[in-house]
């Protein structure tokens, strides 16, 4: 398998789509994350996915059931009952995949998912300290029955894994290169720099479009979303609604990071509208 698609921009309309009147308004070889550290990092940030098994009852047929999650050394493990009707199926068969879903408003098939393949089964016993306690980070209240006897810990041994981002980008996803991949290390203050940035610094963000893209007709702009490469925007232009993107100089780990390359980019923005006058 391999990431097809995995240079293709992150907006690109889909595949076949009519793009006369959509030209991209900013560098496509904009610095992005991979499909490889999308799919890790959506996995990450999310708690509870879909769990496929193969059911027992009625035979043969995929069963689908709600599970709360934790990816530990590269695979998702689940504290599941002994009574559960996905535990009965494993045990018959222990082929699965779980599909995880991003949340979010608009169009749900906008949205980033991810669905990872391969064989579910109970952990061994030497294993379940370490499993238990990375569980129980993510999941403290299971804490009420994570010792109950009915209850164990079951891993996904990842194999396949089908990545889609949205509209016209998705690829199939190395194992290798998934368990190499790292999740954003901004995920944990993306949200809070989002609502910093579209609440006060609405206009730092319609000069950022006005001098760093092709959107130079920008009326307004918001931040949609960030990653220790860069930034999104929804710019507001003559023709609608454009996404652009920009990068960062260099790579940032943290808020602070983050608050300094913004900061660095602003400055640079008025020196080019200094230039132009």
């Amino acid at each position: 398998m391999t990431e097809e698609n995995d240079n293709r921009p992150r907006h690109a309309p889909p595949k076949g789509h009519d793009t006369r009147n959509q030209e991209l308004l900013y560098d496509p070889n904009v610095a992005t994350s991979t499909h490889a550290e999308q799919a890790r990092t959506l996995a990450e940030k999310m708690s509870t996915a879909t769990l496929c098994t193969m059911s027992t009852s009625p035979e043969g047929f995929p069963y689908g059931s709600f599970v709360t999650y934790v990816i530990h050394e590269g695979n998702p493990i689940f504290l599941i009952s002994a009574l559960a009707e996905h535990t009965k199926n494993l045990l018959k068969s222990s082929k699965a995949s779980l599909l995880i879903a991003e949340a979010g408003e608009g169009n749900p098939l906008a949205l980033g998912r991810v669905t990872l393949v391969g064989e579910c089964t109970k952990l061994p016993d030497h294993e379940r300290d370490n499993a238990k306690k990375s569980f129980l980070s993510k999941h403290e209240s299971a804490k009420f029955y994570v010792d109950f006897k009915d209850f164990s810990f079951y891993r996904l041994k990842v194999e396949a894994i089908r990545y889609i981002g949205g509209f016209g980008r998705m690829s199939w996803v190395e194992e290798e290169t998934w368990l190499e991949a790292e999740p954003d290390p901004l995920v944990p203050y993306s949200m809070d720099i989002i609502s910093h940035m579209n609440e006060d610094h609405s206009d730092a963000m319609v000069l950022y479009c006005k001098t760093m893209s092709k959107a130079t007709d920008t009326t307004e702009a918001v931040m949609t979303g960030i990653d220790r490469y860069g930034f999104e925007m929804s710019a507001t232009t003559e023709a609608g609604q454009r996404p652009i993107r920009l990068a960062f100089d260099k790579e940032v780990l943290d808020s602070e990071g983050a608050r300094k390359e913004l900061v660095k980019m602003v400055k640079k923005a008025r020196e080019i509208v200094e230039n132009q006058e």
